[in-house]
């Protein structure tokens, strides 16, 4: 697979709207307010991700959404700022609420998300002698739901009300349950856990396409039905150059793999595996000046995602993917193997 480098830019703004396609009886038909997060995705080359990007925001800022746009629905709000950039290619997603949004890809098809918490024990029965996650523990699981949104969507954020419905079952089988003791959970991995969901939810929501389990704020697991996917968070609090000023950030480094589940264990790689064949890299970057790492040809996201690349799949084969943010606002995601949805927000 073709690297390929994308620029991300995340926004946010403040503003009402009311949703006139909605029943009267439903909240959404009466006058409220919102603090949407929006991320946008491009090809290296584009044009939009400055000027424009910003003035797309700020026109929609502290604004009654309603009286700006035919649908003010998270789907015909995504359609405004996407129809503002014309026909260069990007992905956007827009987030109206912390657990719930919308994407569009490159072929703008849209999907709708929803995420849900559960805290559950388990553990996991076939890890090597030694290892913590064999003993009994907890976590705050979350799981996000991914379904296409519709052409015949009626403008009222009806896809939200479909996925909660499909959910609410589910949820009360895993809520402050103990994972192990669930019919097909016996190996309770993130990796199994989303393919769990995905089998039950894929009875009542044919037209599911994704599922990822967070298993902790830093790592989880995504399943299409197909293909296992992974990924570890990583913090690196580094010095760079720009503009001639020795600045600093707090980079947010995601690391994604894919592959086949081992037979055994039930995960595509332990995620404390990861963070040791990941940790000599790590110390290289973290609280160091990046202008002085050896063969980073840039002190940014982008120089960071190829640096990375290049390292990384020495240690780490089954890596596919990098994603860099850099807690201002940008950052970039270089993909050669793992694709998959791209990140939301900061």
């Amino acid at each position: 697979m073709t690297d390929t480098l994308s620029i991300l830019r995340f926004g946010s703004f403040q503003a009402a709207r009311q949703l006139h396609a909605a029943p009267k009886d439903r909240a959404e038909a009466r006058l409220h307010g919102h603090g949407f997060q929006v991320a946008l995705s491009a090809p290296e080359q584009s044009s939009e991700l400055g000027h424009d990007w910003s003035a797309s925001l700020d026109r929609l800022d502290h604004q009654a959404l309603h009286t700006l746009m035919d649908d003010a629905s998270d789907r015909g709000i995504l359609n405004f700022l996407t129809e503002g950039f014309g026909s260069q290619r990007h992905e956007m997603a827009l987030s109206s609420m912390p657990a719930r949004g919308m994407r569009r890809n490159l072929d703008g098809e849209v999907t709708a998300w929803r995420a849900y918490r559960f805290e559950s024990a388990h553990q996991l029965p076939h890890v090597p002698p030694g290892h913590k996650c064999g003993r009994l523990h907890g976590h705050g699981f979350q799981a996000v739901i991914h379904i296409p949104v519709s052409e015949n969507s009626t403008g009222w954020n009806t896809d939200y009300q479909k996925l909660d419905l499909a959910w609410a079952p589910i949820h009360a089988q895993l809520h402050q349950h103990y994972l192990n003791d669930i019919p097909g959970l016996t190996n309770p991995t993130s990796e199994w856990l989303s393919v769990w969901i995905w089998e039950q939810l894929k009875a009542v929501l044919p037209e599911l396409s994704w599922v990822t389990v967070f298993e902790t704020a830093s790592c989880g697991a995504h399943y299409d039905g197909e293909m296992h996917r992974i990924w570890k968070d990583f913090t690196i609090d580094s010095a760079t150059e720009e503009a001639g000023m020795t600045l600093g950030h707090t980079w947010t480094v995601r690391l994604h793999l894919k592959g086949p589940l081992h037979p055994t264990f039930g995960w595509a790689m332990d995620f404390a595996d990861v963070k040791r064949e990941f940790d000599p890299l790590f110390r290289c970057l973290d609280h160091q000046p990046l202008t002085q790492v050896k063969g980073l040809l840039s002190p940014d996201s982008t120089g960071l995602a190829h640096w990375i690349r290049l390292h990384a799949h020495l240690v780490l084969p089954a890596l596919g993917r990098v994603d860099l943010l850099d807690g201002c606002g940008g950052g970039a995601t270089l993909d050669w193997g793992a694709g998959g949805i791209q990140v939301l927000a900061p």
